[in-house]
């Protein structure tokens, strides 16, 4: 368990935020991944919806309650000394709904959260789906609504606009959201013209998905002060453990598989010891 407060790491986050060099988070769903992520030195961390909603076993279209994907949430948070930042999709549904996610995502120790325009139920293209956003209004109002209801002024709120081949409106909905308090803005492109053309017309920090075909260095000159990496941490390691099944399937054993893995027993320890050395401590200073 982390031993720093939540306000701590909120106060981290907003000093990555205005930082100079882009900062990587990994996206992931789950505790174990979080303090691996931790470990190697990152310094934040990005609660995925689409982690969440696959590690549940479906697609990322808004289908896991507030309070289901709040559960993995708060574990996360509270697992590492590093902010989280949380997926809060839509808001869960109007202005009221956006007012409770915010008390329930700050109270759980969240360093900031997203909160994005689509329609709910989304159906964003990862899951198959024409993305489909509220009106700009719509939009501000929820973001509005997401500053009025914090209670800790350090909690960041992130603005997230979905809005399909339209950068113009993109801009000028994030642009809107900045107006009535949003800490951040969703980085909305990939490519690096539309970028730099988001860097320059929007004065918040932003924060986006990596490019696959720009490095982590790049990503930052082009402007992005946070890189977020959804799916991949997942997918390669679905392939490990496709892998390692194939090979006991087509030889009978392990042996030779994880002969060729590279750190495989350091890992192993690692995963196994989740939580074992916070146990012994308080078992050593509690036990008589």
């Amino acid at each position: 368990m982390s031993n720093r407060s939540a306000r701590d790491k909120r106060l981290q986050l907003r000093e990555i935020l205005g930082a100079q060099e882009v900062a990587l988070a990994p996206s992931c769903g789950d505790v174990i991944t979080s303090r691996l992520i931790e470990s190697l030195g990152c310094a934040v961390i990005h609660g995925s919806g689409s982690s969440l909603h696959r590690n549940a076993g479906y697609p990322d279209a808004g289908l896991l309650t507030m309070t289901e994907m709040l559960a993995s949430l708060t574990l996360m948070a509270n697992s590492v000394s590093i902010p989280v930042i949380g997926d809060a999709d839509t808001g869960f549904g109007g202005v009221a709904n956006v007012v409770r996610t915010v008390r329930e995502y700050e109270r759980a120790g969240l360093a900031g959260m997203h909160i994005e325009d689509q329609l709910t139920p989304k159906r964003p293209p990862s899951a198959g789906g024409a993305t489909s956003a509220i009106s700009r209004q719509e939009m501000v109002d929820k973001i509005a609504a997401a500053v009025d209801a914090r209670e800790d002024e350090s909690f960041v709120i992130i603005a997230r606009s979905e809005v399909e081949d339209d950068l113009d409106e993109v801009i000028d909905r994030l642009g809107a959201c900045a107006e009535v308090g949003a800490d951040a803005l969703w980085l909305s492109a990939s490519r690096p013209e539309e970028i730099a053309r988001m860097r320059q017309a929007l004065d918040r920090p932003l924060v986006g998905v990596l490019p696959k075909g720009l490095s982590l260095a790049a990503y930052g000159d082009l402007g992005a002060s946070i890189a977020c990496l959804p799916t991949w941490l997942e997918t390669v390691a679905s392939v490990a453990k496709r892998d390692l099944l194939r090979e006991i399937i087509a030889t009978g054993s392990m042996a030779g598989y994880l002969s060729r893995l590279e750190g495989v027993e350091e890992m192993r320890t690692f995963v196994q010891d989740q939580g074992g050395e916070e146990m012994r401590s308080i078992e050593d200073r509690f036990t008589h």
